[in-house]
């Protein structure tokens, strides 16, 4: 008993600390299950794998934007045979990549399989690319280069929090692209973060020296598998690309540690494809399989559903026999045509045999019927006249199954040249594409000459410079020039040949949506190889922005060009067309030169410019300035185009301007001048009394613009 009594306290102590052992085992899986909850709570991954989209589950995940579409168990981004077009694939359901409290990136992995099917009638094509932005929707005005991921309006603004893996198929210049078939990262800009050549890497060598670092992958014509992987714990971003499905590279061809993407997501971002095609209708992009994940692992392994493995073949075996036909029937054609205009006593019209072989070597934008056009701008309504010159009428329309607004140019049958403007429009600015240059949609000779553009909302500078100058502020203004020059820089420098233009002027700048200029109508243009001297040919342009020695020398180069882009810009800053006499009963190049040897050019600026409180805005003067230089009469003096870019973006100063003298003096210096380019100069200068006296006329002002 009395052992009893002794163990009844220790017996009801052992029965209150299992009750606290109890009580504490809770709480802590109370909060051990609170803090699981919560790093669940604020981490939710995203998983899913489609080894094809023709399913109901696929279709009810994404949502497909602007021109892209489902097509059987494929993506396909563009429009069939749209031109200037865009589109946009996107799982519909945010993905979180951003932790909320430490606002630090989190890990995700994708891989997908793409393939780009270039024009029928060339090699061209624009590319793909995986994006992560920061809403659902397409982005207007992402053609052509932008492969549908910005536009002018947000291309390099840190507000665009996207990030891009590019798949470029053709080479950009004025984006700096190094090649037409490299891989890029794109943060918030079409200028890739970083790039490289697409190929298989075999070895962790930074450059495929042999066989034994690896080969090149080309991405146009074959479906491609790519694979991209971030490590948050390392800030790794991973790369790569491969033409043999299920064949994951053993070294990634990029691989990028310093990327910031705590700047660039927001907690929830959408993540898919874009896409984007130029003035070539049959570029088609898919998407056959894609798998994405953020648990922190790699992404499920994918592959095409068996329609899709004999797409490609079956596609390029199609492609093959319709082009086949198609230039079978069209050679046919032609052959019937030429047989039956040229036992016509009439003036052709239209393009001989020989011409055509030129414009279909050129790989020529589409061509329209007749009846599309007629259409699209309601028969050439007059209410439909945007305008005319020298070679015709333009109209504007809308092409009906697409939607894509267009300028119709119809070239007058009183035109002499007529067919040399429209042979030189189709095989010069037909395969240019720049962004400060009107695209050239299409063609078509069916009744008459007619060339196809994409319509520029805004019409051309002269209409609003010299009829609403108060719809242009400074800053509109200089971007305006900086636009054209660097289109003129493209034709100069970085194009395959060298083209000059011979005819910038206001009305042959457009202006688009955005109020940005392109520069057209290429029908003067000339073209030339880099390391080629010009040869002489017909004097051409337009009074008042023609170079004085072009008169003498009868040769167009690219300080002829400057020359004009000179007029031009002292036209933008001063409100006044060049052609314009002055009270002082001089040109106004004269009258510039004077009140630059007295010191008062801002007298010159447009009185709209001096209301904004704009007048003493020391860039306006050094665009003034440098507009005086690029149009001086000596064409030693002009800056070459490269050094007038880097002058108006702030990179370079303006040279030292020349001493002003008489006009006589000018004169004389710049037929001196324009003896040295040429030996023949001389004789020419000698027999041709006509080309003297108009560069007399020229020269002194009398060549008012028409």
């Amino acid at each position: 008993m009395l052992v009893r009594n002794r163990a009844a306290p220790f017996e009801g102590m052992g029965h209150r600390v299992h009750a606290l052992l109890r009580v504490f085992s809770s709480l802590l899986f109370l909060l051990v299950s609170s803090s699981l909850w919560c790093v669940v709570c604020q981490t939710q991954v995203t998983d899913f794998a489609f080894d094809g989209f023709g399913s109901t589950e696929a279709m009810a995940q994404i949502s497909c934007y602007q021109g892209a579409s489902f097509q059987g168990n494929n993506l396909q981004l563009t429009a069939t045979g749209a031109i200037q077009g865009s589109g946009r694939c996107l799982y519909n359901k945010p993905v979180q990549l951003l932790d909320p409290e430490s606002r630090t990136p989190l890990s995700f992995s994708t891989q997908f399989i793409f393939f780009i099917q270039p024009s029928t009638n060339s090699d061209l094509a624009d590319g793909i690319a995986f994006v992560i932005a920061p809403t659902l929707g397409g982005v207007n005005g992402s053609n052509q280069g932008y492969i549908g991921i910005f536009s002018n309006e947000t291309n390099g603004k840190t507000s665009t929090h996207t990030l891009a893996v590019e798949f470029d198929t053709y080479k950009n210049p004025e984006y700096q692209d190094m090649d037409d078939n490299h891989v890029g990262i794109d943060v918030n800009d079409i200028f890739s973060y970083a790039a490289t050549s697409a190929a298989y890497r075999t070895s962790s060598s930074p450059t495929i020296r042999n066989a034994n670092d690896g080969y090149t992958i080309y991405m146009k014509k074959a479906a491609v598998q790519a694979w991209i992987d971030f490590n948050a714990s390392t800030n790794q971003l991973n790369i790569s690309v491969s033409r043999g499905l299920g064949a994951k590279p053993t070294f990634p061809l990029i691989s990028n540690s310093s990327l910031n993407l705590s700047d660039v997501f927001n907690e929830n971002m959408y993540v898919g494809f874009s896409a984007s095609t130029g003035p070539l209708s049959t570029v088609l992009y898919y998407v056959y399989a894609w798998s994405f994940t953020t648990n922190g692992g790699l992404a499920a392994n994918v592959s095409m559903v068996s329609e899709n493995t004999t797409k490609g073949a079956n596609k390029t075996a199609i492609i093959v026999g319709v082009l086949f036909g198609t230039v079978g029937l069209v050679l046919a054609l032609i052959i019937s045509l030429y047989v039956y205009y040229k036992r016509r006593v009439l003036e052709p019209k239209y393009l001989s045999q020989d011409q055509w072989r030129l414009v279909l070597q050129e790989h020529l934008p589409q061509e329209f019927s007749y009846r599309e056009l007629a259409k699209a701008t309601n028969n050439f309504i007059e209410k439909n006249r945007l305008g005319s010159g020298g070679f015709g009428e333009v109209f504007q329309g809308t092409i009906i199954p697409s939607g894509v607004s267009i300028a119709v140019k119809r070239i007058s049958n009183e035109s002499k040249q007529g067919i040399k403007e429209f042979v030189s429009e189709l095989t010069t600015i037909g395969r240019l594409r720049h962004r400060n240059l009107v695209p050239l949609l299409g063609w078509s000779q069916d009744k008459g000459l007619l060339l196809v553009y994409e319509l520029m909302p805004h019409g051309s500078l002269d209409q609003v410079l010299f009829d609403h100058p108060e719809q242009l502020s400074w800053d509109q203004r200089l971007n305006i020039i900086r636009g054209v020059a660097a289109a003129l820089l493209y034709l100069h420098e970085e194009c395959e040949q060298k083209i000059i233009h011979r005819d910038v002027k206001a009305s042959n700048v457009m202006l688009d949506a955005q109020m940005n200029a392109r520069l057209g109508d290429f029908g003067l243009a000339k073209l030339y190889g880099h390391n080629v001297n010009p040869s002489t040919t017909n004097v051409a342009g337009t009074w008042g922005y023609m170079a004085p020695e072009s008169f003498f020398t009868r040769k167009a180069t690219e300080q002829t060009d400057i020359f004009s882009f000179g007029v031009l810009i002292l036209e933008v800053v001063t409100g006044r067309r060049v052609g314009t006499i002055l009270e002082e009963n001089c040109s106004m190049l004269e009258w510039l030169w004077n009140l630059q040897r007295n010191n008062r050019l801002e007298d010159a600026i447009d009185l709209f410019l001096v209301k904004e409180g704009q007048g003493a805005n020391d860039m306006i003067k050094t665009v003034l300035q440098l507009g005086i230089l690029s149009s001086f009469p000596d064409p030693k003096v002009r800056p070459l185009i490269r050094r007038i870019v880097q002058i108006l973006d702030g990179e370079a100063p303006l040279p030292t301007m020349p001493s002003m003298t008489s006009s006589s003096s000018l004169f004389s210096a710049v037929a001196s001048s324009s003896f040295s380019y040429s030996d023949n100069t001389s004789s020419l200068f000698n027999s041709d009394t006509k080309s003297v006296s108009l560069a007399i006329e020229a020269f002194a002002g009398l060549n008012n613009a028409r």
